[in-house]
């Protein structure tokens, strides 16, 4: 029986929605909106038109090894927002980690 597009044999990142990811393909860096079809799908940082990213071209901040204290600080803030259930707070902290991420580790 052939498998529906959900039903994905490949194994998963592991990562989560709300997660930050580098696009080695594109160079742009989304967060995980979805996981479907074998592929993520990202929203640029601070909202706008998503886009489908294979899983081998994207890399993760756990992947990249320790974080700086910048990125460590801007990632609990946003993930204690996203606890709380407030999307305007996290999605300022999304954006915060983009231009840091821009500025810092280019």
């Amino acid at each position: 029986m052939p498998h529906t597009p959900e039903q994905t044999s490949e194994a998963s990142l592991g990562l989560k929605r709300g997660d930050l990811v580098l696009d080695t393909a594109t160079g742009r860096v989304g967060e995980v909106m979805d996981n479907r079809w074998n592929r993520y799908q990202l929203r640029p940082l601070g909202g706008g038109r998503e886009w489908h990213a294979n899983p081998l071209n994207l890399v993760s901040p756990r992947m990249n090894g320790p974080r700086c204290p910048e990125c460590r600080r801007i990632k609990s803030a946003y993930y204690a927002a996203s606890h709380d259930g407030d999307r305007e707070a996290a999605a300022r902290w999304t954006t915060e980690m983009g231009l840091h991420q821009r500025a810092a580790h280019p």
